[in-house]
C-alpha cells in the first residue's frame, strides 16, 4: 500500500512564509466535520459561491462511496489547526489516454477550501494545495509503476484549467458540458519529480 508523505509545506499569505502541515487519509468524519461543515462557512455571496463548481459536493459521501474499495485514496492536507485546507479522491487503477494501454491515476475531485482562493476571498489563508494534491498522486503513480502518470477532468474554469496547464499537464479533449481533460504524461511527470528531489 502507498504510503503518503506525513509532513508538507504550505506558504501562509499573511506572514509570507512556509509553514508545516499533514498530508493525511481522508476519512468520512474529516470530511463531515472540516469539509462539508466548515469550507463554505466564509463571507461570499451567493452568486460568486454558486460559480464554484465544487460548492455543491459533499465530501462525506464521495470519501464513503469508495471507503472499501482498495483502488481509491482519499487525501487531505490539513494545517496544525486541525483544519482541511485542501482534499482529494483519486482512482489507482485507471489507464492513460496519451499512452493507450499504460496505467495511470485518475484523480476524480480534487479542491482547495474556499478561503485558500484568491479570486473567491480578499485574504487568502494559504497557496500551494492544489500542487501538493497533484504532486501526491504524480508519486503514488510513480511508485506502483505508472511513470507519475495522473489524468483528471477540469471543471469550466480559467482559474482550473490555468492551474494545470502551469503544471505540465496536456490537454486530452474538450468535453460538450465544456470541461476539459487534461493528462500529465510520463517525461513532464518524471521532470517535476526530479525537480523535487524524488528521482
Amino acid at each position: 500500500m502507498f504510503v503518503l508523505p506525513t509532513e508538507v509545506q504550505l506558504f501562509e499569505i499573511q506572514h509570507q512564509s512556509l509553514v508545516r502541515a499533514q498530508l493525511v487519509q481522508l476519512t468520512r468524519e474529516l470530511a463531515a466535520t472540516e469539509i462539508d461543515g466548515a469550507w463554505w462557512n466564509i463571507a461570499v455571496t451567493k452568486n460568486a459561491r454558486d460559480a464554484e463548481g465544487d460548492h455543491h459536493w459533499v465530501w462525506r459521501t464521495l470519501v464513503g462511496q469508495h471507503r472499501n474499495d482498495l483502488t481509491w485514496e482519499a487525501v487531505a492536507v490539513q494545517s496544525t489547526s486541525g483544519a482541511i485546507e485542501g482534499a482529494s479522491i483519486y482512482r489507482i487503477d485507471a489507464k492513460s489516454q496519451i499512452d493507450k494501454g499504460e496505467g495511470a491515476i485518475f484523480i476524480d475531485r480534487l479542491s482547495t477550501a474556499p478561503r485558500n482562493r484568491p479570486w473567491l476571498v480578499d485574504s487568502q489563508k494559504y497557496q500551494g494545495i492544489g500542487t501538493i494534491l497533484i504532486l501526491t498522486a504524480v508519486r503514488h503513480s510513480y511508485s506502483l509503476g505508472l511513470g507519475g502518470l495522473v489524468w483528471l477532468t477540469s471543471l469550466p474554469s480559467e482559474n482550473t484549467r490555468r492551474f494545470y496547464r502551469n503544471r505540465g499537464f496536456d490537454v486530452i479533449f474538450e468535453n460538450e458540458d465544456g470541461t476539459i481533460d487534461f493528462e500529465l504524461n510520463a517525461a513532464a511527470a518524471q521532470r517535476w519529480l526530479e525537480s523535487e528531489g524524488d528521482l
